[in-house]
């Protein structure tokens, strides 16, 4: 009910708006027929049109920053709710469990067939462990993070590591290494990161060379740019908190 209310609302004061836009014209209009008159020249009532057009414009300006506009109030509130429960959810998924099988497919390579009846009882382990490093320790806020210093982290050789990515990850090395930095600077945005330090300063923080690349990588993971997302958060939790004091009203 509280969403329908101030849907409603929202649609009486845009109405009211436009409404006296209208009567604005319509005033400019009645004023340049009444100087084209006084001046004796072709009644046209164009003489000030161009406030007309300034008005008009201003609204335009207006519907294009208030997406709640065009999309209505029911509409953004769902999307915002569907991008605040999936997106983090999803990217954890992405980086850990979903990323890894357990079974190999066919492997034509003679040393990797050797290699793996070597190590594929450890391979759930070695999953377990990047893992371990990716989140809990991590290990990819270093810019300079590679496979050889996961595998001297594990205690195994790099061989392994390749092994790994190679044939159970559904993911390159590279692209989950992005994935989890992406994934690290989410959660720093969840927790505040950005109240006191810079867009800039998160890429950093997250392992990432410089702000492009951070950019690049956010998009094309989470399709939002990072500004992009930090609006989305914040007009989620202004409707999480309005609908929060509605209900209690009601």
């Amino acid at each position: 009910m509280s969403i329908n209310n101030e849907h409603f609302n929202l649609i009486k004061s845009w109405t009211l708006f436009f409404y006296l836009v209208n009567l604005l014209c319509g005033f400019m209009v009645i004023v340049s027929v009444y100087n084209e008159s006084f001046n004796g020249s072709v009644l046209s009532g164009k003489t000030m049109a161009i406030f007309s057009l300034t008005f008009w414009l201003i609204s335009f300006f207006k519907i294009l920053i208030s997406p709640e506009i065009l999309f209505g109030l029911p509409t953004l509130n769902q999307t915002l709710s569907k991008f605040h429960s999936s997106t983090l959810e999803n990217m954890e998924d992405l980086v850990n469990d979903m990323n890894w099988s357990i079974d190999t497919g066919n492997i034509r390579n003679t040393q990797d067939k050797v290699l793996q009846e070597n190590i594929k009882e450890n391979i759930a382990i070695y999953v377990e462990e990047v893992n371990r490093l990716s989140t809990a320790e991590l290990i990819f806020r270093n810019p300079k993070a590679s496979q050889s210093e996961i595998a001297l982290s594990i205690g195994v050789p790099k061989s392994h590591i390749v092994f790994l990515f190679k044939y159970h990850s559904s993911l390159s090395f590279s692209e989950f290494r992005m994935n989890s930095r992406v994934q690290d600077a989410i959660k720093l945005i969840e927790g505040g990161f950005l109240n006191t330090e810079t867009l800039e300063s998160l890429a950093h923080t997250t392992g990432f060379a410089s702000y492009n690349p951070f950019f690049s990588a956010f998009k094309r993971i989470t399709e939002y740019a990072p500004q992009e997302y930090v609006k989305v958060k914040k007009d989620l939790q202004t409707f999480t908190r309005d609908d929060k004091v509605h209900s209690l009203k009601l």
